[in-house]
């Protein structure tokens, strides 16, 4: 009869014997883990006997009688260079099978392990460029390792090309925004320093007008030569009394004590004093849309520059890997 065996770890292996007394006249052995398959053998042969219908006895054998010749020993041959295993191998084996059933992957869970990854790795890349002074672009493959990885685990060895290249996408575009935001956030900056220091010129100037009309006060060649020298020297430069020429304080008098006059009596508004110097210290809807437009500009240069399109390349390639198993 033949047999077929299915060992616990999953090997199937057939062969042909003759029973002697319903049993197996010798030893079988998985040729995956050699574990011993005689038992199940047996019950295979125990089952083929149950299931088989009773033999009529042949008329020409009818009444007669026959002798038994002692069944010649069958001997077989099982390939395999381990040796025989010892006596409730194949049993444990299954017991082992039992205890500890194969993992199934999982491909949704690959994902969202490759998604959660790509997502903390694009915050930890944003505030490090953000709040810290360590401009390291090459940070995009920590973030694709931890995507990479995180897909793999959760996916418990999926290992698909398709999770491997959702993974890569789920980086890049990780990536991607965590530079728009920390671009756009540096650009907001400038600007906001800009509009800032625009606000700041009237106060500073109403403090350099009190000065002004106070070392002035009476407004004579003497105090003016004075106010000058003193301001030349705050600037650095190594002035005298005698240098002042008598055309400097005759620009003095006509020209900038009269404004400091009104911006020390509050006469010069602010609105009139931005107006006057064409201070920009807010931005109509046309300038922020054209604002709008240089920064997209900016960073579409930043995003294509080599060194930030190799980074992305690098954290893409390492994240298809691990999650691929590649």
């Amino acid at each position: 009869m033949e047999l077929k065996v299915v060992c616990p770890c999953g090997q199937k292996f057939a062969f042909d014997v003759e029973p002697v007394d319903g049993q197996m006249p010798f030893t079988v052995n998985c040729p995956s883990c050699n574990a011993d398959g005689t038992a199940a053998a047996n019950d295979l042969i125990t089952a083929q006997f149950a299931a088989a219908p009773p033999t009529a006895p042949s008329p020409r054998t009818s009444g007669r009688l026959r002798i038994s010749l002692p069944t010649p020993a069958v001997t077989a041959t099982v390939t395999n260079d381990n040796p025989a295993p010892r006596p409730g191998a194949f049993r444990q084996a299954a017991a082992a099978a039992a205890l500890n059933p194969p993992k199934k992957s999982s491909f949704g869970m690959g994902l969202l392990g490759g998604f959660i990854g790509a997502l903390v790795g694009a915050v930890i890349y944003f505030l490090v460029f953000k709040y810290t002074d360590w401009q390291f672009k090459l940070l995009a493959v920590g973030a694709g390792a931890l995507a990479g990885w995180l897909a793999e685990y959760l996916g418990k060895g999926e290992g698909s090309k398709e999770l491997g290249g959702i993974t890569a996408i789920f980086v890049l575009v990780g990536i991607i925004g965590a530079q728009y935001f920390v671009t756009l956030g540096w650009w907001h900056h400038i600007n906001d320093l800009e509009l800032k220091a625009a606000q700041a010129e009237y106060s500073l100037s109403v403090t350099a007008a009190k000065e002004a009309v106070q070392a002035v006060a009476t407004g004579t060649d003497a105090e003016i030569r004075a106010y000058l020298a003193k301001k030349a020297g705050d600037a650095g430069e190594q002035t005298k009394l005698t240098d002042i020429t008598s055309e400097q304080i005759k620009d003095f008098r006509e020209n900038q004590l009269p404004e400091f006059k009104e911006l020390a009596s509050g006469q010069l508004t602010q609105a009139a004093f931005e107006q006057k110097y064409e201070l920009k210290t807010t931005q109509t809807e046309a300038e922020k849309a054209a604002n709008e437009n240089s920064f997209k500009s900016i960073f579409l240069v930043l995003l294509l520059s080599k060194f930030n399109l190799v980074s992305l390349a690098a954290a893409a390639g390492v994240a298809y890997k691990l999650s691929a198993n590649a």
